[in-house]
């Protein structure tokens, strides 16, 4: 095939349907209102759902994200504007299930035809909940590294390593706590 030669349709839809099946990140194709027209989530915790109880649904109503108005203020941008977003972070579950909220790195890109009309959005999420865990736990470890024991007063030292830790810990430690909670087991401990 030539360079500029365009492909027939029916190449065209062989070639949409191996990137659904075959893509590593999940996939998700929204219309102008916002409504799933396709996904192909690999990660079994975002599909619980039949594809029959997604399809044609908003978004915000498949998904419990954890700043629902800056996602959808960021999807409706590109949608607008047909500036892609990339890599957002965004914290996602299934709608009203429990357990742990995951992290997605998230981008964004507006789906034109050929003659430039909008027909929607194409969203590429890529889980990175663990790479998310373990920046946390080095960026605590450092600053622990650096901020804690300068002294060989106990009460020092212990006030030094709750300032250090506390704050960052927490999220990841309620994490950690919260997922073995549902799975039975609840074991905690500093990795």
């Amino acid at each position: 095939m030539a360079h500029n030669e365009a492909i027939s349709p029916v190449e065209d839809a062989a070639v949409l349907g191996a990137l659904f099946r075959q893509s590593p990140t999940g996939l998700l194709i929204l219309d102008t209102e916002l409504r799933i027209l396709r996904s192909n989530f690999t990660s079994p915790f975002l599909h619980e759902a039949p594809p029959e109880q997604i399809i044609g649904r908003h978004f915000t109503d498949v998904y419990d994200l954890s700043a629902p108005g800056e996602v959808k203020a960021m999807v409706g941008g590109v949608l607008e504007s047909g500036a892609p977003a990339r890599g957002r972070l965004v914290g996602v579950r299934p709608k009203g299930a429990p357990g742990p909220e995951y992290l997605f790195s998230v981008s964004v890109s507006r789906l034109e035809d050929p003659q430039g009309r909008i027909l929607g959005v194409l969203a590429e999420m890529l889980d990175v909940t663990e790479r998310e865990k373990a920046r946390v736990r080095l960026r605590v470890l450092g600053s622990v590294r650096e901020h804690v024991g300068r002294t060989l007063d106990v009460v020092v030292t212990c006030e030094e390593l709750v300032r250090e830790v506390v704050p960052d810990w927490v999220r990841f430690l309620l994490s950690e706590v919260g997922e073995s909670a549902v799975s039975g087991v609840v074991t905690v401990s500093l990795r």
